[in-house]
């Protein structure tokens, strides 16, 4: 019997350690995020893993952790590793975990920043019913704990899950790989050599 009971604490101590190594922190904000995830749209269920986590800072304020996932992800150069994440056909997520309070008024002026950092002008001209609705998601205030999650999914479309509820899906190439470029473009507002660390050489 007590070899049972010891055998069974063993197992129990052994499942939490397992279950604590699929946590990872972003050490400026103190977020964990899963190490894996799966994520299910339209009948398809797509398992992904975690590239890297960074912290958004506004000046010396910390707005928000962030993790970010992708579909069956290869240890590859850094050069490859923002290519493959800024091209259609893996699915990706993002989850931003926020830090502190933010009103909705600045949630939508730095997408809209991002966007126009992100395209020329004629992208931006074919994008804008598009960056109008993404943008509409954002109408309520932010509390700290809240999250957003992006997911791009293949065929270039974007589902956002915004304080927990789901919104209708934006489609279109060009346009998700704008958003994703917010993050992973060249005019990154992180850093995003932190996003891919898990996966680069």
């Amino acid at each position: 019997m007590k070899t049972f009971i010891i055998a069974a604490v063993c197992f129990c101590m052994g499942t939490l350690y397992v279950n604590a190594q699929d946590k990872v922190t972003e050490p400026s904000t103190g977020k964990q995020f899963d190490s894996k995830v799966v994520v299910s749209y339209d009948g398809t269920d797509y398992a992904l893993q975690l590239t890297g986590v960074t912290v958004r800072k506004k000046l010396v304020f910390k707005v928000y952790g962030m993790a970010h996932y992708m579909q069956e992800p290869t240890t590859m150069s850094m050069e490859n590793a923002f290519q493959t994440i800024l091209t259609d056909g893996k699915s990706k997520q993002i989850i931003m975990d926020f830090a502190r309070d933010v009103d909705p008024q600045k949630i939508q002026g730095a997408y809209r920043d991002g966007f126009k950092e992100n395209a020329s002008e004629e992208d931006l001209k074919k994008l804008q019913p598009m960056i109008d609705q993404f943008v509409g998601f954002f109408a309520k205030d932010v509390k700290e704990n809240d999250q957003f999650i992006l997911r791009w999914l293949p065929g270039g479309t974007i589902v956002a899950i915004v304080q927990g509820e789901q919104k209708p899906a934006v489609k279109g190439e060009l346009f998700a790989r704008t958003l994703w470029s917010i993050w992973f473009g060249e005019e990154s507002i992180v850093d995003r050599e932190d996003l891919i660390s898990r996966i680069v050489k």
